[in-house]
């Protein structure tokens, strides 16, 4: 009784390294189409009008290292936290969530059948390289 007791303790102590591996391995990145190209369009209309004076695109070439294995939604959080430089924060989520299916686009990531998502799955994102 013992030995069965010590056995399926082990395995529940074992059980988030057996599965961790898999739940990484389901991750999806940037590369899976994960905004839509009507999204890339709407975000290109706001990029313009609130960050395109200060940041072009070579701007987010130039970071991209940084960012490679952390979650879109980390990238999401620090421009709504200090963007525009003006004003962080004032655009609707929404907006934020376009400018980066804009920036995605530009970066060279394939568009997708369903829209980013702030709330739906957007922590599960990884970002890696074009």
């Amino acid at each position: 009784m013992f030995d069965r007791f010590r056995t399926v303790f082990a395995a529940i102590l074992l059980l988030p390294i057996l599965i961790g591996p898999v739940s990484q391995a389901q991750q999806r990145t940037v590369q899976d189409g994960v905004f839509t190209e009507a999204q890339a369009t709407a975000g290109k209309l706001v990029y313009d009008e609130n960050c395109g004076s200060c940041h072009d695109m070579k701007f987010y070439e130039d970071i991209w290292d940084y960012w490679q294995g952390k979650p879109l939604l980390d990238f999401w959080f620090t421009i709504v936290a200090e963007m525009p430089s003006e004003n962080p924060g004032s655009l609707l989520d929404a907006e934020y969530t376009d400018i980066i299916a804009y920036i995605l686009s530009e970066r060279g990531f394939p568009s997708g059948d369903t829209r980013l998502e702030r709330q739906n799955g957007m922590d599960g994102i990884a970002i890696v390289s074009p």
